[in-house]
């Protein structure tokens, strides 16, 4: 204790008046004497908590099932941080913990319904597996209702704005990304996973890798074609990635590095909101529909499981219902 006190007045030696410097250290030295105080130690620490023992396994299985790194990620976070806070085993947990969980999360972090849910659905996960398996007698999640959110209406770029952003590409590769993209309506992450060997110019067709684990075909049309093709002749290197980063040793493009290109291409463009990879997948639906494709055949050129999932673009389109019901009902 005495060590702390001395390296103190050794700091303010000079700062305070001689004459209250030995009142400072009687001071302190009785007030230092009242707690015990260690060193502060930055050694990483493993939490001992409880965890259950299928845990390790539910994260195996969904790793097996093919969820994605992210979606691992994301059930390992939020189960972790609530088995902390639970604190018992498996089995004494009720419908009721949950409920006052997600309560107390709410208040506590301020999350919007939204992410409420999605953290629920996680523990219907894990829970509904644990139950199935037979860690379980019965799913206490069975009794936790899904929670009402708002969903929004997806967004998506107007014809003049798919024009701007097309006119505002300066080089051959942000042409070739933005038309694949667009053609294609991949994901960002199936994108990045593509390479040149996914490609069939004589087909006209992309093999896709997508969500899930999922293989799938999509397609080109001319305007990405010629733009893939001009790209890919500028190319001089020996990287099997469709797209690669410009500058040696030409590796293959990030998810983030493409998000700052969009982003940057539709600032450029004028275009007065957020433009990023997935408004020009949600703009390649939109398109589709209103020209008048089937919703099962946009459900399959997108990859959604559920067609719930495609349908939500049927409401994007409700304006061109409206005009319809203009020109064809008098």
């Amino acid at each position: 204790m005495l060590t702390i006190v001395d390296d103190y007045m050794q700091q303010i030696n000079g700062k305070v008046p001689d004459e209250y410097l030995e009142i400072l250290r009687n001071e302190l030295s009785a007030l230092v004497t009242r707690y015990d105080i260690e060193p502060k130690s930055t050694e990483l620490t493993v939490w001992k908590g409880y965890l259950p023992e299928c845990y390790k396994v539910f994260c195996v299985t969904k790793k097996i099932e093919g969820k994605s790194p992210e979606t691992l990620r994301k059930y390992m976070m939020r189960l972790e941080e609530f088995f902390r806070v639970m604190e018992k085993p498996l089995e004494d947990i009720t419908a009721n913990d949950i409920r006052a969980y997600l309560y107390n999360f709410q208040k506590d972090r301020g999350v919007c319904n939204h992410t409420l849910d999605s953290i629920r659905a996680c523990f219907s996960s894990f829970f509904s597996w644990a139950a199935a398996e037979g860690y379980l007698e019965k799913n206490i999640m069975a009794a936790v209702k899904p929670i009402k959110y708002e969903r929004k209406e997806r967004g998506y770029l107007t014809a003049y704005e798919l024009e701007l952003l097309r006119a505002a590409c300066e080089t051959k590769r942000d042409k070739a990304l933005v038309e694949v993209l667009y053609s294609t309506g991949c994901r960002c992450t199936e994108l990045i996973r593509l390479d040149l060997a996914d490609v069939s110019f004589e087909k006209g067709e992309v093999a896709l890798f997508g969500k899930g684990s999922k293989h799938r075909k999509s397609y080109l049309t001319a305007h990405a074609e010629i733009a893939l093709r001009a790209y890919l002749e500028t190319r001089k290197d020996d990287c099997p990635a469709l797209f690669v980063k410009e500058r040696a040793p030409h590796t293959r493009m990030s998810k983030a590095g493409i998000e700052k290109i969009i982003r940057q291409l539709g600032q450029k463009a004028g275009i007065q909101r957020r433009v990023y990879p997935h408004l020009i997948r949600h703009t390649t639906a939109t398109m589709a529909l209103q020209h008048g494709m089937d919703v099962t055949e946009i459900q399959k050129m997108l990859g959604h499981v559920n067609i719930s999932t495609t349908m939500i673009y049927a409401k994007v389109a409700e304006e061109q219902v409206k005009n319809s019901h203009k020109k064809y009902i008098a």
